[in-house]
């Protein structure tokens, strides 16, 4: 569907672009060697928000996901439920009296979805929000006026292991709005996730933690860049900058496609 949204997510579930839907395709631009795209979310007025999974071509493959927009109901009595939470792409079911699934979507890029709720049928009774990394989370509702919105706001809680303890803050600056910052621990592996907004990316670290060494910094169109970090105290804040430059050429990147309301999503890698 021409001017349907297309949204690009990361295995971070950090957003990693969105694009309109126009002539039926938006293309994406994937680097293969960042951090791997696992799905695509699709919204458009009228329709459910959808979801689909993506993975990330070899050298010269193409890959394609198809994504099916389901039109919301027209007619009859309605009330609407909007679920917000603090992540994007997160899965929402909205529960009836009898345990069945009445309704199902991904929230946005805002973190947001709205469902459109039949106040003459079967009762509601419950939301359940999940999302790889996150742990579920299960919220009483009711069935909402005749035109009148409910609003549900959840927390999602990350499933990584949080130590209890003393906090400080690493701050990581950047020149490019919406790159994705990456703490490093001195394992290698990614502690914290975080994205440059107005500038900069305040992540909360546990001083008593596993130490992180790195900040790792990416966009799309831009060469990664890495700089040390060292951990903070108590209550301390330490900025770090990590500018990024833009690449100089289009090698080794992907190329993502989506068609229509029932989307096709294709990543090509160039050597």
């Amino acid at each position: 569907m021409n001017g349907a949204s297309a949204s690009l997510l990361s295995i971070n579930n950090d957003l990693i672009e969105t694009k309109t839907i126009t002539n039926g395709m938006a293309e994406f631009y994937v680097y293969t060697t960042g951090t791997p795209a696992s799905q695509v979310i699709v919204s458009a007025d009228g329709y459910y928000t959808a979801s689909a999974p993506v993975t990330t071509p070899a050298s010269g493959e193409t890959t394609q996901v198809t994504v099916t927009l389901e039109a919301k109901p027209v007619g009859g009595d309605r009330g609407f439920l909007q679920v917000n939470t603090n992540i994007i792409g997160a899965k929402v079911d909205v529960m009836s009296i009898s345990g069945s699934v009445a309704e199902t979507g991904y929230t946005d890029i805002n973190g947001k979805i709205e469902f459109a709720i039949y106040t003459t049928g079967t009762p509601i009774s419950s939301v359940v929000v999940s999302a790889p990394g996150w742990v579920t989370q299960t919220v009483s509702v009711t069935v909402p006026e005749k035109g009148q919105t409910e609003t549900v706001n959840i927390e999602m809680v990350s499933t990584n292991p949080i130590i209890g303890g003393d906090q400080g803050v690493i701050s990581v600056t950047s020149n490019v709005e919406g790159a994705q910052v990456e703490l490093i621990s001195i394992s290698g592996a990614v502690s914290y996730t975080g994205k440059i907004s107005n500038g900069k990316a305040d992540i909360t670290v546990y001083t008593t933690g596993t130490p992180v060494n790195q900040a790792r910094v990416s966009a799309t169109g831009y060469q990664t860049a890495t700089v040390g970090v060292t951990m903070p105290t108590k209550g301390e804040t330490l900025t770090f900058n990590a500018p990024l430059t833009t690449t100089s050429s289009p090698m080794g990147f992907a190329i993502i496609g989506l068609l229509g309301v029932i989307g096709i999503i294709a990543l090509f890698r160039r050597d």
